[in-house]
């Protein structure tokens, strides 16, 4: 899960090492704080290779 802000370069991912639960709640705070308006996009799985 990644969310952003669509009004300035605020950021926060699943990638980063953050759960889900901890990203939304970074992106409501900064809603709260802020008033941006957050967007977000859902990552793809990862790829599992088999040899």
């Amino acid at each position: 899960m990644y969310k952003y802000c669509l009004d300035c370069d605020w950021h926060a991912g699943t990638d980063e090492g953050l759960t889900e639960r901890e990203v939304s709640k970074a992106a409501i705070d900064h809603f709260v704080e802020t008033g941006h308006t957050v967007d977000s996009l859902r990552l793809p799985p990862p790829i599992v290779i088999e040899n």
